[in-house]
């Protein structure tokens, strides 16, 4: 007996060593790209180094076919394919040998070959990588997404989160059909949230990123219907200031008809060359609305920002106001943005003041800061509206919210730079606060962000995989205090922009937002809490397929190698 209990402790002590010896020679893998391009965490700091891929060589997949193959079918196969080397490589160690990757032992790259959904530089291998090609017959294949199931040409259901390609075999009694797939391909997905929240004086519209497949401008959100009806109803003035806008028929026929009636129009936007601007329709309003004024970049303000506001003030009663431009992306609910209307003499005349200063050509650091910013709406509902570049909106309040948070933050942001506000969310972590960040994909590759020190820091950080950006800039805390507004949080945004930004203190008002937060953050797989998917790629739901430039590299849908299809 006592031989055996010596056995088994030394057998105990081998194995021990062996697993620890492996442990010791192994990496973890940070961040899946493709099966041929990964991330690994090499200094085992847990901390994704983006500048050192490991690459596998003389190793090939559908992209690489020059054969004509039916794009639905490369679809199919690139999903097929990445799944694959997800599973291969998910909760494994790995190790490099010789410039090989091993996973549990065995070589990665044979392991990708044996799958059939790859081939390398032998004529036998590219037939047997055809052979499984040809095997594949788009009508056995469905989409499954929630227990329904959708065709695999129904465009919609990429826009939808955790999709999965499936045999038509593999259904089962639960798996239903998804009437609007086969009744119509191209019908929109049905909201899932309320979007828009009415509440005495205030209404506070939410613009989802699952709410369209592709921009639309048919103003048929319920942020860009109210726009036009108060458009619609101005007897008297509108004055509006915005950064962009872009091809909204009916937001112009509006403005138009607004003037023909009579009203007077003043608008302000950023400086925009006609040749190379960005926004090419902001000079065909200037052409139907003279009165106007623009952030030029002259010798007396060369250093000024951007005028980024996106406010309409309406007959001195009513503003709009938000994070959205006046675009087809934004209105139409494919990027993910927050817009509000206030009904409130006091307020309109706070925005009308600032407003006032910019029409007359003071921007940025030439503007005079406003000194009663802060509104009792009543109804339990009390509003401080600040503007940048005057009231250093991070430095003076976001930061002294974020450390009087007892619960929760919760934050979805097109972009975070600032590292007053890094510091004070990892503070509010290390007591106890659960501190969340929604991130956009396209800025997740940006330098300056700090959304790889906050993970680092053990905060929750998800970077959204859809087509659409992540254009909030907001921050909701312990169902009290919402920020709403333009100002993305950034040091320009706070020292040189000019920006406009609500602190609403209201319990109905936050819960709203985090409703919407927790909404957006469960579409988000969990896999995106630990490394960024490519704004173009089909990891970003709908991206190849939205007509649309996602990570502005001037490679659209198929075309861009995010997408694994080359025309």
């Amino acid at each position: 007996m006592k031989k055996i209990v010596i056995l088994f402790v030394f057998f105990s002590f081998i194995i021990c060593i062996y697993v620890d010896y492996i442990k010791s020679s192994s990496y973890k893998v940070m961040k899946v790209v493709s099966p041929r391009e990964i991330y690994i965490d090499f200094n085992r700091n847990f901390i994704l180094d983006e500048k050192k891929p490991f690459l596998v060589n003389n190793l090939f997949d559908i992209s690489d076919v020059k054969e004509m193959v039916d794009n639905q079918k490369k679809v199919v196969f690139s999903y097929f394919a990445f799944s694959t080397a997800s599973n291969i490589l998910k909760n494994n160690f790995v190790s490099i040998k010789d410039g090989d990757l091993f996973v549990n032992g065995k070589k990665y790259k044979k392991l990708l070959l044996d799958s059939g959904f790859f081939f390398d530089t032998t004529q036998e291998s590219k037939e047997n990588f055809l052979t499984k090609l040809n095997e594949i017959d788009i009508d056995n294949f469905v989409v499954v997404v929630n227990k329904k199931y959708h065709k695999v040409s129904c465009a919609n259901v990429y826009k939808t989160s955790n999709f999965k390609i499936i045999h038509k075999r593999e259904k089962n009694s639960y798996i239903l059909p998804a009437k609007c797939c086969h009744k119509n391909d191209n019908i929109e997905l049905k909201l899932e949230q309320n979007t828009y929240l009415s509440k005495g004086d205030i209404n506070v519209f939410f613009l989802d990123l699952n709410s369209t497949m592709k921009p639309l401008n048919t103003c048929s959100t319920d942020a860009c219907k109210t726009l036009v009806s108060e458009i619609d109803n101005a007897k008297r003035t509108i004055d509006f200031a915005i950064y962009g806008f872009n091809n909204q028929p009916q937001i112009f026929s509006a403005l138009i008809n607004a003037k023909n009636r009579g009203v007077k129009i003043r608008w302000v936007t950023n400086y925009e060359d006609s040749e190379n601007a960005y926004y090419p329709e902001i000079a065909k309003l200037k052409s139907v609305l003279p009165l106007y004024s623009s952030n030029k970049s002259t010798n007396e303000n060369k250093k000024n920002g951007l005028m980024h506001n996106k406010f309409f003030v309406f007959d001195n009663e009513k503003v709009f106001t938000g994070s959205a431009n006046i675009t087809t992306t934004d209105l139409s609910g494919f990027n993910a943005n927050y817009a509000v209307l206030i009904t409130s003499k006091e307020i309109a005349n706070i925005y009308k003041n600032e407003f006032e200063q910019m029409f007359n050509g003071k921007f940025s650091k030439a503007k005079k800061r406003q000194i009663s910013n802060f509104i009792d709406l009543g109804n339990n509902t009390k509003i401080t509206i600040l503007f940048s570049p005057q009231d250093l909106i991070i430095d003076n309040y976001v930061v002294d919210l974020i450390n009087m948070a007892n619960n929760y933050i919760y934050i979805p942001a097109f972009l975070i730079t600032d590292k007053n506000i890094q510091t004070a969310l990892i503070s509010a972590k290390h007591k106890g606060v659960d501190v969340r960040v929604i991130n956009d994909a396209t800025n997740a590759k940006s330098k300056y962000t700090v959304h790889k020190n906050l993970r680092a820091n053990n905060i929750a950080v998800k970077t959204e995989n859809y087509a659409g950006k992540m254009h909030m800039k907001s921050i909701v805390i312990d169902d009290k205090y919402s920020i709403i507004g333009s100002m993305n949080f950034t040091s320009s945004g706070n020292k040189r922009n000019d920006e406009n930004v609500l602190i609403i203190e209201s319990v109905e008002i936050s819960k709203y937002l985090k409703k919407n937060f927790l909404y957006l953050w469960d579409k988000i797989q969990n896999k995106y809490l630990y490394y960024d998917p490519m704004a173009e790629s089909l990891e970003s739901i709908g991206s190849c397929f939205d007509g649309i430039d996602n990570d502005f590299d001037d490679k659209v849908d198929k075309k861009d190698e995010g997408c694994f299809i080359k025309q």
